[in-house]
């Protein structure tokens, strides 16, 4: 293979994101979908995946990541933590990285700090996240949508990871 292939190669792999979250509801989902539309628009191959789908061997087919989870009492839900805690301590280590959260109370943004703790333990660069209101507190009904706006940020969050990345 010739080094212009390889560069090329290397290029195209360096152009890949893989947004992983977890939802009840389907909230967090939707916030998924935003910033992969995101990432899209900027170029990037983006794969969507629940948490409980992805296999930590395949993190190094990706050079962007974001991590989305509801907010369970100002923490990431626990399928969130353990796959994070799980991952090897460098496990991202030269990947950009981003979290988002949805809450429907309160502490959104505690959420994205532990997240980010957690990725930057496992040597990711982490862009400041998004929290976003959305659902009823302390309940599985789903409740109201993310806002416009809310949406639009989560689509830029992806879109600013792509320039990142």
């Amino acid at each position: 293979m010739a080094r212009d292939e390889k560069e090329g190669e290397m290029f195209k792999k360096k152009k890949q994101a893989l947004v992983i979250y977890h939802t009840k509801t389907g909230h967090t989902a939707s916030a998924a979908d935003a910033v992969a539309r995101g990432l899209e628009s900027s170029k990037v191959k983006t794969t969507v995946k629940r948490v409980s789908e992805v296999d930590p061997a395949e993190l190094s087919d990706y050079s962007m990541i974001a991590v989305g989870s509801p907010t369970r009492g100002a923490k990431p839900a626990r399928v969130v933590k353990k796959f994070l805690r799980g991952l090897d301590k460098k496990a991202l280590k030269g990947k950009k990285a981003t979290t988002f959260s949805s809450y429907a109370g309160f502490r959104g943004k505690a959420t994205l700090r532990r997240m980010k703790k957690l990725l930057k333990r496992r040597k990711a660069k982490v862009l400041r996240g998004v929290a976003f209101k959305a659902g009823a507190p302390l309940s599985l009904w789903k409740g109201p949508e993310a806002s416009e706006k809310d949406v639009v940020r989560l689509e830029e969050l992806g879109r600013k990871l792509a320039r990142k990345g």
